[in-house]
């Protein structure tokens, strides 16, 4: 069976019943049109009793989609040879965990859906897999040193921006920003903290304690306001992560230097998203297949489904929120809209550098266009 035939054939016909099996069993689900003609729709039984968005990969021009279909998995097959697990159907998982990363408006264009990853298969900066030192931070006492790393299959990019700072060999490890770059924008979908790398180490919890009390420096000098209406207003803005505001400070800064103005952060991701939540159904199945009171299970798994759209709410809203602060802190940063205001996405207008009104951010944002000494 050739490429083509595997995905036609079976990837996106298993992906309409929501389990692909790759030898690992991935709740990948989505209906697949040629033409505007269903190929594969989801049967009712998947949709019943469920709140799934599913969404439609519409194929308008088969020949086109087949040949960059072609040319991702092409390179996707060298990128991640050796990071997938060995009992994994290499092929079919290449092919599967592509559309994880998807928005709306990516399932109605996955030829400029596709385009993008195969470019996010190059790097992004010009950084490698060993942290470089890139400068001394007076207000957090330490050595700032980034690097940029290989991602497995299942995260959102390729690459990941890592930051981290370090002092006698103490490390403090600030988010991971999963982002990518595709004529001539930068893409970022993800700023989230790795938790095994953050407990991973002990002896480091000391350092890690003093970095976090001096984070807060990021608060210097913002004004507050009294009223709390929307994700807009000032005081809403308090509700921030320091350690990624200063993530993503250096990140805007690499991003500056190298002539990006602007930025798209995808925020909702429909077989992410269903993902979870199929995952809880399927253990509703299992637990009641296994004699557990019914009634029981079905307010714990509704619990469960509930928390989860809370979960993905917060994150969207946290992300949002950080975006905000950064423009308020950053005269260079304008966030020019919000999802689903032009498309699906948020977008981001990043101009030269002038200046920033918080100390710590600013000592951050010019760390990367190497003002300060190496110490």
């Amino acid at each position: 069976m050739n490429i083509l035939e595997l995905f036609y054939n079976v990837v996106a016909k298993e992906a309409s019943t929501g389990r692909v099996d790759c030898n690992m069993m991935y709740n990948v689900l989505f209906e697949t049109k040629i033409n505007n003609r269903f190929l594969y729709k989801s049967p009712e039984k998947v949709k019943e009793n469920h709140s799934f968005f599913i969404p439609t990969l519409e194929i308008k021009n088969i020949e086109e989609f087949n040949e960059v279909l072609l040319e991702y998995y092409e390179k996707s097959k060298i990128f991640y040879k050796g990071k997938i697990n060995k009992e994994d159907d290499f092929d079919k998982t290449i092919l599967t965990l592509l559309w994880n990363n998807a928005t709306e408006d990516d399932f109605k264009n996955p030829i400029n859906y596709i385009r993008r990853y195969i470019s996010f298969l190059d790097k992004p900066f010009d950084l490698d897999s060993e942290y470089r030192n890139i400068g001394y931070s007076d207000l957090l006492e330490s050595d700032i040193e980034i690097a940029l790393k290989e991602e497995p299959i299942h995260e959102e990019t390729p690459y990941g921006l890592y930051i981290r700072s370090t002092k006698e060999g103490f490390y403090y490890d600030f988010p991971i920003i999963r982002l990518g770059i595709h004529d001539n924008k930068a893409y970022i979908y993800a700023v989230q903290q790795d938790k095994i790398k953050k407990e991973e180490n002990d002896r480091n919890y000391e350092y890690q304690k003093k970095i976090h009390r001096k984070l807060f420096k990021v608060n210097d000098g913002f004004e507050k306001e009294t009223e709390i209406d929307n994700i807009n207003n000032p005081e809403n803005l308090t509700g921030i992560s320091p350690s990624a505001l200063v993530a993503l400070s250096i990140c805007f800064s690499k991003l500056e230097e190298m002539g990006i103005q602007e930025i798209i952060v995808p925020t909702f991701l429909p077989v992410r998203y269903n993902a979870k939540e199929m995952s809880f159904i399927y253990r509703r199945k299992s637990m009641i297949g296994k004699g557990y009171d019914v009634e029981k299970v079905n307010d714990s798994i509704h619990d469960l489904i509930e928390k989860h759209e809370q979960i993905q709410r917060n994150l969207s809203d946290k992300l949002l929120r950080n975006i905000r602060r950064i423009e308020y802190n950053f005269e260079n940063v304008e966030l020019e809209s919000y999802p689903y205001e032009y498309d699906c996405n948020s977008h981001i207008r990043l101009d030269e550098y002038s200046d920033c009104n918080n100390k710590l951010l600013k000592e951050m944002y010019e760390l990367t266009k190497n003002k300060r000494k190496i110490k």
